[in-house]
């Protein structure tokens, strides 16, 4: 089910994006993507629109919307290719 974001969800969203970050730019260091952590929650989740994806009561992913752009799109690594049913 895709909702709207609350709060709640926070953590959630940092660390899919944090996994998702880190498989998929493994040219650059874990440690700039965690770097990296309090701008998202200061700044980028603030100033966009989120929806998260969840499944089984848990957030498997999210996207975010800055002024109408897709700015965001992650899903747990986990999951992804996986498709969904």
């Amino acid at each position: 089910m895709i909702r709207k974001y609350n709060e709640e969800d926070l953590d959630s969203v940092l660390d899919i994006w944090l996994k998702a970050s880190v498989k998929a730019h493994d040219f650059v260091s874990a440690e700039f993507w965690e770097s990296q952590i309090e701008n998202m929650r200061n700044i980028y989740i603030p100033a966009s629109e989120v929806c998260v994806f969840e499944t089984e009561s848990q957030v498997v992913g999210f996207y975010a919307l800055y002024e109408n752009t897709l700015a965001a799109l992650f899903v747990v690594p986990e999951l992804q290719g996986k498709g969904y049913r």
